[in-house]
């Protein structure tokens, strides 16, 4: 069975207080706050989950985002009111291993409902290539001897860089809509199969694009594009696993040598991440640099106004510094 919990009607102070969760989108009819009437609320992560939320639910649905635009999700830490926004919460998605506080969160207030979806979305551990020596490259999967059980990018949560992925996350989030609120169920399953549609096309858009490029290996800043990698032909080799590590004088110089071998020509920096590290293989190699945006926020510096628009940048992004035809 499970439980459905409906908010209630709010007086005025705590749906002032609601509004004014810190960093959280909202959507659907009837402005802010933590619900209107029998709608449910869904408190999300981090960006790409708000938006999957907010185009299956449609009208029928708040969306409250836990993480402020412009802030890295990974590190994300709960405030008093993103905990009351859990507890009223009708449903909580997230993705198990992205943030610790979420996970925490959802497993010790949301309980069953809380809808985890890294199992719609495949994930895998960090899919990339380490640089190992001079013009010599092995396949790393982060099984390196250390324990990585904590760390976000022992498993790559950035499934929505794969269309394909993003599309299964959200038809299950659709049929887990559809038994917090049966009346709607239908507008669910249908606005899911309309995003599914966009982001089938945004795949062809990116595997065509991608096909005929001249250089394969893509330095990041981190490990964020395995999956975008994989999907389109591409060899991810990541300066840094998670986005708060610091690669040690040795790492770095093997990736230098790695690009300097492979005749890397762009070395991709992100929004939320410190460039330096990026800038300083760049330097040493004669590479430029450019920004591959992992679309984890969307902010008034990103290369759009939303998910697709972004994607699409990234796609002009890589074309120019891989050499595609």
């Amino acid at each position: 069975m499970i439980l459905v919990k409906l908010p209630a009607a709010l007086p005025a102070l705590a749906l002032a207080a609601t509004a004014a969760l810190a960093g959280c989108g909202t959507s659907g009819a009837g402005g802010p706050g933590a619900g209107d009437g029998d709608r449910p609320t869904v408190v999300t992560a981090a960006y790409p989950l708000g938006l999957l939320v907010r185009s299956v639910g449609g009208e029928h649905v708040t969306t409250l985002n836990l993480a402020k635009p412009g802030v890295e999700p990974h590190d994300l830490e709960l405030t008093a009111k993103n905990a009351a926004a859990i507890d009223d919460a009708s449903l909580v998605v997230y993705s198990k291993g992205f943030s610790t506080a979420v996970d925490t969160a959802a497993k010790e207030q949301a309980g069953d409902r809380a809808f985890d979806v890294s199992g719609p979305a495949r994930l895998t551990p960090t899919p990339s290539v380490e640089p190992v020596g001079e013009g010599d490259a092995e396949q790393h999967h982060a099984d390196d001897g250390h324990d990585h059980g904590s760390e976000p990018g022992a498993v790559d949560q950035h499934f929505w860089l794969d269309p394909q992925r993003y599309a299964a996350v959200a038809t299950a989030v659709a049929t887990r809509l559809g038994q917090v609120d049966p009346a709607n169920r239908a507008d669910y399953e249908r606005n899911a199969r309309a995003f599914s549609g966009r982001l089938t096309t945004l795949d062809r858009e990116l595997v065509t694009g991608l096909r005929s490029c001249t250089r394969t290996e893509l330095v990041t800043s981190h490990a964020a594009f395995g999956y975008l990698a994989q999907r389109t032909g591409l060899s991810q080799v990541p300066i840094a696993v998670s986005p708060g590590q610091e690669p040690d004088p040795a790492a770095l110089g093997r990736i230098s040598s790695y690009a300097k071998a492979h005749g890397v020509t762009t070395i991709y920096t992100e929004p939320l991440v410190s460039p330096d590290f990026a800038d300083a293989i760049a330097r040493s190699t004669g590479a430029r640099t450019a920004t591959l945006d992992p679309v984890e926020s969307i902010t008034d510096r990103s290369a759009g106004g939303d998910y697709f628009a972004v994607m699409r940048s990234n796609l002009s992004t890589l074309r120019t510094g891989q050499g595609c035809s």
